[in-house]
């Protein structure tokens, strides 16, 4: 039976860490571990994951062999960085506009950590205030993160900031659900502050 808990996803990866498989030799797999599905869903299911480049399809006759992809699946940090990055180029101010979508897209303060792996390399906010910063630091350790004392958290403010803000999270819609083709092209290539 299938553990809704359990991303079928990762299994399939823990699966194909080591050696290509075929379709067999996987559903063997996911029924030794008790995870059974029908043949055709996992054939569906793999077909989908390739088509995310999460895998690789080798024909050898007669069978197909699967293989985990070496891409590797960015973070939400990554995500936030590179998106805004590509709208606004390099500068303070982007940098601002990332740690601006961070905090409003986690509600708290965010840790220097944080920032680096957006790709902010100088906190272009203020240093959190101690209780906001003991309010992210309960966040994460709810969320099973380790957050050490020595970590300085940052917040920003900014009314100037809400617009572009916003048009960075709609292009990251956009672009998550593929539908960037119904959005109206804009010109713009600085923030407007």
């Amino acid at each position: 039976m299938f553990h809704p808990e359990r991303d079928l996803r990762l299994i399939i990866l823990e699966i194909l860490r080591e050696d290509g498989k075929s379709i067999s030799a996987i559903s063997r797999e996911l029924d030794e571990r008790g995870y059974e599905l029908h043949r055709l869903i996992l054939t569906g299911y793999l077909r989908a994951m390739t088509d995310l480049n999460v895998l690789k399809e080798k024909e050898i006759p007669p069978a197909k062999i699967y293989v985990a992809s070496k891409v590797r699946e960015q973070n939400v940090y990554e995500v936030i960085g590179e998106k805004t990055r590509q709208l606004y180029g390099e500068g303070e101010k982007t940098d601002k506009l990332i740690l601006f979508a961070l905090n409003r897209l986690f509600h708290r303060a965010v840790f220097s950590d944080e920032m680096s792996k957006a790709g902010i390399r100088t906190s272009p906010g203020h240093e959190a205030s101690k209780e906001e910063r003991q309010e992210a630091k309960q966040a994460l350790i709810r969320s099973g993160f380790k957050v050490p004392d020595s970590l300085k958290a940052y917040v920003i403010e900014g009314v100037e900031l809400e617009k572009d803000c916003s048009e960075l999270i709609i292009r990251l819609l956009a672009d998550l659900y593929n539908i960037s083709y119904l959005v109206k092209e804009t010109k713009q290539t600085r923030l407007n502050f």
